[in-house]
């Protein structure tokens, strides 16, 4: 895992990453397709898991400025000794009435969403919860019910990717 007061002779952009680790305890990088073209938006988090022993956290299809207030607001309730896991649904993350709930996400996804999470634990084990949120009658992605759009911006990310089945 890398010290991110040890920032010395690291490139800009990797230096600045570490900083706001350092600063604050976790950063959150946001993915977007670039203009033009297609792809999923997601966000996550790095540092969660060195500073309090938490899983890092995914959330896929919102906007990045949603996503990272999101992850921000979990992550100042783990600051304070919440922990999350898959057996309940959380209140009070999502605005209104909106609830989510969070599950594993498989090591065999993590090329594909948390890169900067890899390099800084420097390919070593270390867990991620996807947050998910339902649709407007409540359904989430795995639900039959669930509205398609809700299902197509959060892949299942608790399952191996049809590359490694």
């Amino acid at each position: 895992m890398r010290d991110p007061k040890q920032r010395d002779g690291l490139p800009p952009g990797d230096a600045k990453f570490l900083k706001i680790i350092d600063e604050f305890g976790w950063h959150v990088m946001s993915v977007v397709p670039r203009l033009g073209e297609e792809g999923e938006v997601f966000s996550y988090s790095t540092g969660l898991y060195l500073r309090f022993k938490h899983q890092e956290i995914l959330l896929c299809g919102l906007d990045s400025g949603n996503s990272t207030r999101l992850i921000n607001t979990i992550g100042e309730e783990i600051k304070r000794g919440v922990s999350f896991n898959s057996e309940i649904e959380y209140p009070n993350i999502f605005a209104g009435e909106v609830k989510c709930r969070f599950r594993p996400v498989k090591s065999a996804n993590f090329n594909d969403y948390v890169c900067w999470s890899q390099w800084f634990y420097e390919y070593q084990d270390f867990p991620v919860l996807q947050c998910f949120w339902p649709d407007k009658h409540g359904y989430y992605p795995w639900d039959k019910e669930c509205h398609p759009d809700v299902k197509r911006c959060q892949p299942l990310l608790y399952n191996q990717p049809r590359s490694v089945m």
